[in-house]
């Protein structure tokens, strides 16, 4: 984060706010005086110290996701530290001789950082069950929606049969509420505030040359000067007039006209699509937003989606490739559009049938001439080059985190040796216990969360939490097919049904994911509550090469280029049950 290689918020350790109005009390630029509080070490940033209370995230709204079942690796930890609730984690503090040298470490962990959980969803999943505040939400058959993927060569809406029923709300009319009420408190407590953002060297704009060789002194050391965008992240300040944000969200703002759309280096110009958004969608008559574009609606916002893409507007995808042509000197590219240059996807398309989308620039692959999605083929067949230092694909990764970690070049990593940095995690209680390698694959008698606790699904599974193991694995423990089991490890405890089975490798377990506290989730023996979901046996774990930045291919970019949770290296114990089961 210092060096502006990935993202984080809070950014630094006091408000932006307040350190806006500092540097204006000053009479100051803003960047100049964060450097300088930088520098001095008056100002640090959150992510130094994260145990600081100034640092807690406090407001927490979760949006169609499950964090607290589904996705959060280190399920326990979560419900310690950020909830403050009841967790069988049974870990001990990591040893002076392991801890960080430049995070503060405090002694006593904090427990319960967040004030306010807000999900909103029409699941009761383990988020849900945890959330002070669940807002009902409407179904894909309640609400005006897009539905698209990368994997398939289609755009499909999402149109209401029936209407939110009772307290439910569609997505948008639940955020728009939101912000209505926020606008109106907004008024009297903040105002038109200037912010300042910390934010990461970006992929695909010049940042990438920022650090060549990702190599860098460290300016906080005094090796060199800390410059925004340069040996840290870009400072960057946006006024922000927070009475009007509900106003906003109802229109297109106006850097479109000036600025367009950019995507992956290349920008397009959507004039005449804004005045066509003017004739569908109507306009807005007063306030900040007067005479721009009305997304007073979903379904107006569906329309602008399909405007702005180059995969349902063949005019923006071709002039995006005549751009990418004029960057790259490969002649031909904007034929791949330009067969359905004059061709535009709207939502009442979409409601009468799936459409089959464009190629565009914005992607890699090709639909021209009825071609099915495959990705690279613009890259391979068109010459256009990679997103790379050398504009190809290659081996040789170039980069000082790289090359100090030994991974220049394709290298084989075995799996963590969990037991030489944990050591022997068995009970030895005399019970019979194996230790093998768990993982948590993709769920199989649900869809994600959904339909999990169906009673159809319950019948064709075990109607609750199971674990997938070997013949061999449940023969040392004296395991049989859908007995009870035990699996624990320093994160966490699991009680669930054994799944016995020659189709699993002796060593190694199944349990597969999205399996929430919800139905037939007895207490654990370990720990004495109740048994946990396939997160409680897994934690965070970051590799560090993901982390590299600041040059080249390695520079962030949001939901392209960036660090991932890696979940599928954990070890765990597995017994027996032996007491009665118990809820």
């Amino acid at each position: 984060m210092r060096r502006g290689w990935t993202p984080g918020h809070p950014g630094f350790n006091r408000n932006p706010l307040d350190l806006a109005d500092e540097a204006a009390r000053a009479g100051r630029p803003v960047a100049e005086h964060i450097v300088d509080e930088l520098r001095s070490g008056r100002l640090r940033f959150a992510a130094e110290d994260p145990d600081d209370p100034a640092n807690f995230p406090r407001v927490l709204t979760v949006w169609r996701a499950n964090l607290l079942g589904s996705s959060g690796k280190g399920n326990e930890y979560f419900l310690r530290h950020l909830l403050g609730t009841d967790a069988a984690i049974r870990s001990e503090q990591t040893p002076s001789e392991g801890r960080p040298e430049e995070v503060v470490w405090r002694e006593e962990a904090p427990e319960g950082k967040l004030d306010l959980l807000v999900t909103i969803d029409f699941r009761m999943t383990s988020t849900g069950l945890l959330a002070d505040v669940v807002l009902p939400a409407a179904t894909w058959y309640e609400k005006d929606d897009l539905s698209s993927t990368d994997m398939h060569p289609f755009v499909h809406a999402f149109t209401p049969a029936i209407a939110p029923p009772w307290q439910a709300r569609t997505d948008y009319d639940t955020f728009l509420t939101i912000a209505d009420s926020f606008s109106e408190l907004a008024a009297e407590h903040l105002g038109t505030r200037t912010d300042v953002l910390a934010v990461p060297l970006q992929h695909d704009t010049p940042d990438e040359l920022a650090q060549p060789g990702g190599a860098v002194p460290d300016w906080k050391a005094g090796e060199c000067a800390p410059v925004p965008g340069l040996t840290m992240p870009k400072l960057v300040v946006i006024e922000r007039d927070y009475a009007t944000t509900a106003q906003k969200m109802r229109s297109v703002g106006p850097l479109l006209d000036t600025l367009g759309t950019t995507t992956k280096g290349i920008t397009v110009h959507p004039d005449q699509e804004l005045d066509e958004l003017r004739h569908r969608c109507g306009t807005v008559r007063d306030g900040i937003a007067a005479g721009r574009p009305s997304l007073a609606t979903a379904s107006d916002m569906c329309e602008a989606i399909l405007a702005l893409s180059g995969t349902t507007n063949g005019r923006l995808a071709t002039e995006g490739f005549r751009e990418l042509e004029r960057q790259t000197g490969s002649e031909g590219l904007s034929g791949l559009a330009s067969e359905r240059e004059a061709e535009r996807i709207t939502f009442a398309d979409t409601r009468t049938q799936p459409r089959a989308v464009l190629t565009s620039y914005e992607w890699s692959g090709s639909e021209t001439g009825g071609r099915r999605y495959s990705p690279f083929v613009i890259n391979t067949e068109h010459k256009k080059p990679w997103h790379t230092l050398t504009g190809r694909q290659h081996f040789f990764l170039q980069h000082s985190w790289v090359s100090e970690l030994g991974e220049q070049l394709p290298v084989y990593r075995p799996p963590l040796n969990a037991s030489r940095h944990y050591g022997d995690e068995q009970l030895h209680e005399g019970r019979a216990e194996v230790t093998v390698r768990y993982l948590t694959p993709h769920s199989k008698w649900s869809i994600h969360s959904n339909y999990q606790d169906n009673k159809h699904m319950l019948a064709l599974s075990r109607g609750g939490p199971v674990i997938w193991m070997s013949t061999a694995d449940a023969e040392k423990i004296g395991v049989t097919d859908n007995e009870w089991i035990e699996a624990y490890n320093r994160n966490g405890v699991v009680a669930a049904r054994a799944v016995v089975t020659h189709r699993m490798p002796e060593g190694t377990v199944y349990m597969y994911h999205a399996q929430d506290r919800t139905v037939n989730v007895p207490k654990a023996e370990v720990s004495g509550k109740r048994g946990g979901i396939h997160n409680s046996l897994t934690r965070l774990l970051l590799k560090p090469t993901h982390l590299a930045g600041g040059y080249a291919q390695f520079t962030y970019a949001f939901n392209y280029y960036g660090p991932t949770g890696n979940q599928r290296d954990e070890v765990t114990v597995i017994r027996r049950r032996v007491r009665r089961v118990e809820y």
